[in-house]
């Protein structure tokens, strides 16, 4: 039987330890790629040929919208951080667009009806947005983007 001594150092360790390990994790997600973040790094990455490198995010959010691309103004304002299904979203209706499929509808490129979500329809037609996933990550790991932070300068 473990003594009572024992059992509270025990238990102090195993608080320390799970405080530590729960402040890790949130150390490693402490900043979420925007819909900002992402218009932005859309719109220069995969349309690149098309939107100047130096373009503003009004600019690159403007262009997407266009193509049915859509981003709306609340998301962009709101800040919160965006999840996988909103880049599959972005990357499948850029898909569809490129591909010539697109089908647009109140200014918006519809997902098919094969795919109950935007993450199906990228499974389903094996495009593999992991890699744009982690670059975005990776490129706002200490915080937005250069032109989403100069746009909430003003």
């Amino acid at each position: 039987m473990v003594e009572s001594r024992q059992f509270f150092l025990i238990m102090k360790v195993a608080k320390y330890i799970t405080v530590f390990v729960f402040c890790a994790a949130g150390a490693a997600q402490a900043y979420q790629p925007t819909f900002a973040d992402l218009a932005v790094f859309w719109a220069k990455g995969f349309f690149g040929s098309y939107v100047n490198p130096e373009a503003s995010m009004e600019r690159c959010v403007e262009f997407l919208n266009q193509q049915g691309v859509c981003f709306s103004f609340f998301d962009l304002m709101d800040g919160s951080g965006i999840e996988r299904e909103d880049f599959a979203r972005v990357f499948g209706q850029s898909n569809l667009l490129c591909c010539g499929e697109a089908e647009i509808l109140n200014g918006s490129i519809k997902k098919p009806v094969e795919a109950e979500t935007w993450v199906d329809y990228c499974l389903l037609n094996d495009i593999d947005f992991e890699p744009a996933w982690d670059r975005i990550v990776q490129l706002t790991a200490e915080g937005s983007l250069p032109e989403v932070r100069e746009y909430f300068k003003k």
